[in-house]
Parts: C-alpha cells; structure tokens; sequence
C-alpha cells in the first residue's frame, strides 16, 4: 500500500498509520487492519484545539476503506476465503487470478480485487472457499469451464493433481 500524506491542523504532512483492531461485530471476535491520521484533538464543546493531544482522525476514504475490512473479516468469519488463502492457493497451484476467476464463473478481474481489497460478498467467498479446499470441485469447474481450451484445462488439472497429492 502506498503511503499518503495529508496535511494536519499546522499544514505540516502527517503519514497515514495503520493499526490492528480488535472488535466484536454481530457475535463474532473479529481482527482487522484500519488506516488513520493523527491530528490534535479537538474539544466538541468549546471547539477548542487541545495541542499537547494526538488522536485518530479520518478521511472519507479511509473510513470507507475501514469499513471493507470490517465487512471483509466479517465475512471471512462467516465462512468466506481470505485474500491470503486464495493468494496461498494461486501460488501453491501457479495459477493466475484472472484464470481463476474465470473458472469459477466471475468476471476476469474479480479474484485480483479481492486480494487487494477483501472478500465483497458472501455467496462469492464460501464458492471460493469451497473451491480452494476442495480440488474435486474445482477440476469440475476446470472441466464445465468454456473459455479455457481443452489443452489449458488439461494442464490446471494435472498442476492441481500433482500439487494435492504432494
């Protein structure tokens, strides 16, 4: 992730942090990374700046972006594949995202935009879950996939084949 800059209250650029939170969300324990500034903090009451204290604050973007991993960990929680798993799965089976989208039925970019900004709904990760940990499901998939030629499926089964019974 790229560091940004924004400016604080001074007009000196302050770096985008990040944090490791731990939250209770819908009965489940969840984990996830959240971005933030630091700025001053400011009293609500009087709207007096308080110099000597820093405190989180929030772009619109960061907290839109904070708000998917929420949704991501929850989701995850619920059953969905974490981007870690299907990076770990693609690596392990060297196989590119944009094929494996396409096996499975999702658009050809689907999979890489889950691994760079998490699990979106779902339906979609826990057939994703189900696929990586299950390799009969998907060499079925491989075979009822008809944008892969039959020399391409052949070669994925057998990459798959090998690499599970290692």
């Amino acid at each position: 992730m790229e560091t940004r800059k924004v400016l604080n209250r001074e007009n000196q650029p302050t770096e985008q942090l990040r944090r490791t939170v731990h939250t209770n969300y819908n009965g489940f324990k969840l984990t996830y990374d959240e971005v933030y500034y630091l700025d001053e903090e400011v009293d609500e009451e009087s709207g007096n700046v308080i110099k000597e204290k820093l405190v989180p604050h929030y772009t619109k973007e960061q907290m839109n972006r904070n708000l998917r991993s929420l949704k991501s960990a929850y989701l995850i929680e619920k059953g969905a594949a974490s981007p870690d798993e299907i990076i770990e799965f693609r690596r392990k089976h060297n196989i590119a995202a944009s094929t494996l989208s396409i096996i499975i039925g999702f658009s050809k970019n689907t999979i890489s935009n889950i691994e760079n900004e998490g699990i979106t709904s779902l339906p979609s990760g826990r057939l994703i879950k189900m696929c990586i940990t299950d390799p009969s499901l998907l060499l079925r998939y491989i075979i009822l996939c008809d944008a892969i030629d039959h020399q391409k499926k052949e070669e994925l089964a057998q990459r798959i084949l090998r690499t599970e019974s290692e």
